[in-house]
């Protein structure tokens, strides 16, 4: 709570009042009550003091108003009453605070925001919140009216401001990963522009910045060492093969013949691994919004496996699910996992169903179950400690293809059975827009409408 003499100065401040302001009571009085609010809200204040203090009987008014703190804003809601000897008494109303939640969350989302007004297709700055300020490190009284892309868009990324600034012109929302000047230099930042029409004609609109520059930056680290260690990989291994081999064809002694193989059946271990991993990289890459048939997908995998091995099936005539030809290579390291870590004549067998609004593929075989420590690592979130084969990664890119399409992972193992179900969900679009495999490569589906 705090008292308005009739030149407007402040004449005592509450303790609780005092702390909106990072000051002491003491140093509030005396200081003009206008000073204390941003420059754009000091007319409204003026009005509502005004309608108050000469008000003849006793008289509320209520405004929105953004209290000037040391290091940032503070949005609140001010009561302003007329006193009994005709001063004015004002307080914090926190019943009408209350009563605007999307305030609210403007005021402490951690993404910064900016409101701004669209004049000559220029976005104005209207209003930021906390993280704004501390994101792009510009108080609010600094940024309130200027135009806002001179202080936040680096100087090769103007052209694609103003295109954006024009599709919220023309009432369109932006979404895109966009890079931008911060108080820590540039970062990169999921964007979302969303343009409004407010009552009396004006083009408004919200623009939230979320900061991904740290981890797009470790995906492409990964990515870059990712490339480079199977590319080093594979040079070195070409020379153990070769040096093996030579090697076992020369050995006069059968142990250094063994030696030899031994190596060699090594080398041919970390290959496939090292190729499991290429597929993997391939695999993700894809368009996971795709609309895909997974029934005709799950048959191509199956063909692809006869008649050396036979692969029962148990499939609806179409399936249509949400995850990209992906879904392909997942079914297929599911079904390779059955049949290479199994022993011969083990039955394999793809089925798939809707059930309570999504898709579900199911690869089961009647072998011995996936290992108790690889089913721990990927399929209840153990930690990772080591992966003894190839199995291991063709199943994680399986969790990863129905987690990136929005599904999961199950592991079932019942009656001698092992059930590994890939959840999908299920795609509404038109049938001339989902992708079918009419024929399975060896190493990945290609896909035709």
């Amino acid at each position: 709570m705090f008292g308005i003499d009739d030149t407007g100065r402040i004449t005592f401040a509450t303790e609780e009042f005092a702390a909106l302001l990072d000051r002491t009571p003491a140093e509030l009085v005396g200081t003009p009550v206008d000073t204390l609010v941003a420059a754009e809200d000091r007319e409204t204040l003026a009005e509502a003091r005004q309608a108050v203090s000469s008000a003849s009987d006793r008289l509320t008014r209520t405004c929105r108003v953004t209290l000037r703190q040391s290091d940032r804003s503070r949005p609140v809601t001010i009561e302003l009453t007329t006193a009994d000897d005709g001063s004015v008494v004002g307080s914090r109303c926190r019943t009408a605070e209350t009563a605007d939640p999307f305030q609210h969350l403007f005021d402490l989302i951690q993404d910064a925001v900016v409101g701004f007004e669209i004049v000559n297709f220029v976005p104005i700055v209207r209003t930021v919140n906390p993280a704004f300020v501390e994101t792009f490190g510009y108080d609010r009284d600094e940024i309130v009216g200027e135009p806002l892309n001179e202080y936040i868009v680096p100087g090769d990324r103007v052209e694609e401001a103003v295109n954006y600034d024009e599709r919220t012109a023309a009432g369109e929302v932006n979404y895109a990963v966009v890079s931008r000047k911060t108080a820590d230099g540039c970062r990169e930042f999921i964007y979302r522009g969303v343009p409004y029409d407010t009552a009396d004609g004006r083009r408004c609109g919200f623009a939230m910045y979320t900061d991904v520059t740290d981890s797009r930056r470790q995906k492409r680290r990964l990515r870059v060492l990712h490339r480079v260690l199977r590319h080093n990989l594979r040079n070195e291994l070409s020379v153990v093969f070769g040096t093996s081999e030579y090697v076992r064809a020369h050995a006069a002694d059968s142990s250094v013949s063994l030696a030899a193989s031994r190596a060699l059946d090594a080398a041919d271990r970390l290959a496939a691994v090292s190729e499991k991993a290429r597929s993997v990289e391939t695999a993700l890459d894809g368009d996971a919004d795709q609309s895909v048939d997974a029934a005709a997908l799950a048959r191509s995998v199956a063909d692809s496996y006869r008649p050396d091995t036979p692969v029962e099936t148990a499939l609806p005539s179409t399936l249509p699910v949400t995850g990209g030809t992906a879904v392909y290579d997942a079914i297929d390291n599911l079904v390779e996992n059955a049949v290479e870590h199994t022993l011969p004549g083990t039955a394999v067998r793809i089925t798939a169903e809707q059930a309570n609004g999504d898709a579900f593929v199911r690869v089961l075989d009647d072998g011995p179950g996936i290992p108790a420590a690889e089913r721990a690592v990927v399929f209840e979130d153990a930690d990772i400690t080591n992966l003894q084969h190839g199995s291991g990664l063709g199943i994680w890119l399986a969790r990863w293809v129905a987690e990136t399409a929005g599904g999961g992972i199950e592991y079932d193992r019942t009656d001698g059975w092992t059930t590994v179900s890939l959840r999908f969900p299920l795609s509404d679009a038109d049938t001339e827009d989902v992708l079918t495999v009419l024929d399975a490569p060896e190493s990945a589906a290609e896909p035709t409408r």
